[in-house]
């Protein structure tokens, strides 16, 4: 692939959109109970499941943000909303969360709703990359695994419009390692819409964007191991869930994550990166 590596995928907005509005993906949350995005394992939770594993990569991100009780969040590619819920409750903080599917928006709002949480959670049908908000409108802000979706440097460029001088922000990305091959790069951008950066490109990244890093945390070996076996297990535990939602494609579709997820674990790793807006 030619283009540079901060470079979003093309059409990334319909693709996106019709990705995570596709009935395979909203499967998603079905699975991992509420979530929509990875796990994270230890030595203590070897027999987690995806779901109590990816509660556990909630909690972990939570436990990273720096966001005062009142104060105002951003969620830049929010999901279903879960995550946000979290960090609202646990930091007693406000929360507006940002998604490019609609079916997504309009479940974190009915989930927002149930809970009785809507005094502190807003969810916007809207791409993360031209938020409809003010100028330093936000305390804090995270991309939660959905950054290679949007260009990195766009992606960074909006969140620093966004965020006030001196706040913080949170992402996981999933970085080429040095064995990634340019034929994983050519599958994921077509099958999944994302586009995948080396670790050493936050260097530019953040500075040219107006952040500066505070840390880069590697943790790829508290989630690629494990991630294959588990996302097995689930698909077995909810096969019916499964074949009720895809019907005679139910086969191909576990058939298709199973491969996506062994193949993104062979070419990538997984990190927490903390910045701060100058």
């Amino acid at each position: 692939m030619n283009r540079p590596a901060s470079e979003t995928t093309g059409d990334s907005n319909a693709s996106v959109e019709d990705h995570y509005d596709s009935p395979a993906l909203r499967l998603g949350p079905v699975l991992f109970d509420d979530h929509l995005h990875w796990g994270y394992w230890d030595k203590d939770s070897q027999d987690a499941t995806f779901g109590q594993a990816a509660e556990r990569m909630c909690q972990e991100m939570i436990s990273r943000t720096s966001i005062a009780e009142g104060a105002h969040f951003v969620d830049l590619g929010c999901g279903i909303g879960h995550p946000a819920m979290r960090l609202a409750q646990s930091k007693n903080c406000r929360v507006t969360g940002v998604t490019i599917s609609g079916f997504q928006q309009s479940t974190a709002q009915a989930k927002a709703e149930e809970a009785g949480l809507t005094d502190r959670l807003t969810f916007l049908h809207s791409d993360a990359r031209k938020v409809a908000a003010p100028d330093a409108s936000f305390d804090g802000g995270w991309f939660f695994e959905s950054i290679f979706h949007m260009g990195h440097a766009d992606a960074l460029k909006e969140a620093a419009r966004l965020l006030k001088p001196g706040s913080e922000l949170l992402l996981t990305d999933l970085p080429v390692l040095d064995h990634t091959t340019p034929e994983f790069m050519e599958f994921v951008d077509e099958h999944v819409h994302s586009v995948f950066v080396p670790a050493a490109a936050y260097d530019t990244l953040l500075p040219e964007a107006g952040f500066e890093m505070l840390q880069y945390e590697d943790i790829t070996e508290n989630v690629m191991p494990m991630l294959v076996d588990r996302l097995d297990e689930t698909l077995k535990r909810n096969e019916d869930a499964v074949r009720s939602a895809m019907g005679e494609e139910a086969d191909k579709a576990m058939d298709n994550w199973l491969y996506l997820f062994e193949y993104m674990s062979e070419n990538l790793g997984y990190s927490f990166i903390r910045a701060r807006r100058l």
